[in-house]
């Protein structure tokens, strides 16, 4: 019978005689093409095309999750060994992993498994390089039975009835089938982007806007700020072109938190703990993970780790705020390298993230770059979440008289958007918290601005808006006692006497003034009125600046105030 070989990739650390000489078996279907050396060995041969299948060991090279996910834009996938205490870290990467100490012909098993898998969800293929094709297999009758009864045990499934007995338990594993041939998990598509197999967890809200647009950070600090109040909030710097989270906060910069959550998803080694240590507070209940200290270390943040680093945010807070650089979505892969760009980050988050805050400026520009941004949405791109769009710094001098009607009415008019949130400029506001390095919820609640930010927050989560509120009474409560406390503890006396005297007055130290004891008095005589002044002479009146008079020494010039000051005295 005919049969098409698949090439087989190694990448292994150690000896890798025997598994090559299990996957060459005559009859396996099977053919070990190239044993490469490094990770550009790899992915050079697997962008050829040489193989679509490959055995991979944790310990090779530099081998990480950018690197899988390189391998799969290449419609290449494979088996993982890794170590015992390590398969199940590894897990989480979407690949088979067994553990290293594994029998070859197990190996071997699960790639042939793998590549009817494969054959039966992609169909039609590319045809293999001519380096794969060989002639067919001779039809010996021993290699036929051999091929045959291999075949059986790997398409053997809980669902063949004839493999499977009826009064047996459904949830019992089945007898005489080896744990190598078990299917290979898929992903559940319920589960989305960044979530967690141990179960639900928080949500994430992805502040977007196009190029230009002002205001992305400050909303980012006080929705962080305000969310909080749900069970903790994380704020992520994913900004690869002008991250600033860590000045604005008035943080020291120390090492990029978010670069070393990826490497360390990318390795298979990101845990909770992990995580917990990379975040930095700068609150009760917010804490900040770092971003890059420079826009060209954005190949630091691949999106096959930054999956993993959403994943654990979700675990450890109710809500995940991350501010990402503004523009298009660009998720483009480079054809030579089969990189993702820099933008494929945001792209990812904006398709999968929970809510999206778009944020433009309120002048024209800023409109229709919000407009065209909302137009260029295509089918594959659309945000999954809920789009929530803001309009920052809308103010009089550039959208006329009435600006928040003015900025409602363009949108709805070219843009078909009737709810949109509207955030007043409040330049002094934001000036002052920002050197204070704080949110403007926190230092501001009260301001137009902060009123406005908090509306947004409630907007997005309705649950905390009760939270919030009980939080701003008891900060006025506390006010109102700040206040009281720095008052005078004592009261000027009233005529009544001691008698009415407060009790706390009357505790304290201060001597009180004595009065004498109350008696009838008579009412004093009212003053007389003073006379009035006596009338002057009209010819000794002082005239106004402006009127010319008669000079001293008769020279006919303006009498100067000296001059008619001593005239009044001499009369």
């Amino acid at each position: 019978m005919d049969q098409r070989l698949h090439g087989v990739l190694l990448a292994l650390s150690g000896d890798d005689a025997d598994l090559l000489r299990a996957i060459d078996t005559r009859g396996s279907g099977l053919r070990v093409v190239r044993r490469c050396a490094d990770t550009a060995e790899l992915l050079s041969a697997a962008m050829a095309g040489l193989a679509t299948l490959v055995v991979a060991d944790t310990e090779f090279d530099e081998l990480d999750r950018s690197v899988l996910d390189r391998l799969e834009h290449a419609g290449v996938t494979g088996i993982i060994l890794a170590p015992a205490e390590q398969v199940e870290r590894w897990a989480t990467v979407g690949w088979p992993v067994e553990d290293r100490r594994t029998r070859p012909d197990a190996v071997r098993a699960r790639l042939q498994a793998l590549a009817h898998a494969l054959e039966a969800g992609r169909g039609e293929r590319a045809e293999p390089p001519e380096s794969l094709r060989t002639a067919p297999v001779p039809d010996t009758g021993a290699d036929d039975r051999l091929w045959t009864e291999l075949e059986d045990v790997i398409l053997q499934t809980p669902a063949t009835p004839e493999r499977v007995d009826e009064t047996a338990d459904p949830d019992a594993p089945i007898p005489n089938t080896p744990l190598w041939a078990r299917t290979p998990p898929t992903p559940d598509p319920d589960r989305g982007f960044g979530t967690s197999s141990t179960g639900p967890g928080g949500r994430l809200a992805v502040v977007w806007g196009p190029r230009g647009s002002s205001g992305r950070t400050t909303i980012a600090t006080a929705l962080a700020h305000t969310l909080a109040t749900a069970g903790g909030a994380i704020l992520v710097d994913a900004d690869v072109e002008a991250p600033c989270l860590t000045q604005v906060l008035g943080l020291p910069e120390d090492s990029s938190g978010l670069a070393t959550a990826a490497r360390l998803a990318g390795h298979g080694r990101l845990d909770d703990e992990a995580l917990e240590s990379l975040l930095v507070p700068f609150g009760e209940l917010e804490r900040l993970l770092s971003g890059l200290g420079r826009p060209g270390r954005w190949r630091e943040l691949p999106p096959a780790a930054m999956a993993e680093v959403w994943a654990r945010c979700r675990r450890l807070a109710a809500w995940t705020v991350i501010d990402v650089a503004g523009g298009p979505i660009d998720d483009s892969v480079d054809e030579y390298t089969l990189e993702p760009g820099r933008g494929a980050v945001a792209a990812d988050l904006v398709r999968n993230a929970d809510v999206v805050l778009v944020v433009s400026g309120a002048d024209p520009v800023g409109v229709r770059r919000l407009l065209q941004l909302l137009g260029d949405f295509e089918d594959e791109a659309r945000p999954t979440g809920r789009i929530e769009v803001v309009v920052t710094r809308v103010r009089s001098g550039i959208a006329g008289p009435s600006p928040r009607r003015a900025v409602r009415d363009a949108l709805d008019r070219y843009g078909s958007l009737d709810e949109v949130t509207l955030v007043p400029d409040d330049p002094a506001t934001a000036d002052r918290c920002l050197m204070e390095g704080r949110a403007v919820t926190e230092a501001a609640p009260g301001s137009a601005l902060g009123r406005a930010l908090t509306e947004l927050a409630h907007r997005i989560d309705p649950t905390v808006a009760p939270k919030a509120s009980g939080a701003k009474r008891r900060r006025g409560l506390r006010r109102s006692r700040r206040a009281a406390a720095s008052r005078p503890r004592h009261r000027p006396a009233r005529p009544g006497g001691a008698q009415r005297t407060s009790a706390r007055l009357r505790t304290t130290s201060v001597p009180l003034p004595a009065f004498p004891p109350e008696t009838e008095q008579t009412p004093a005589p009212a003053p007389a009125p003073p006379p009035p002044p006596p009338e002057r002479p009209a010819s000794s009146r002082p005239q106004p600046p402006s009127r010319m008079r008669s000079g001293p020494a008769g020279t006919g010039g303006p009498v100067t105030r000296m001059e008619r000051r001593r005239r009044g005295r001499a009369e």
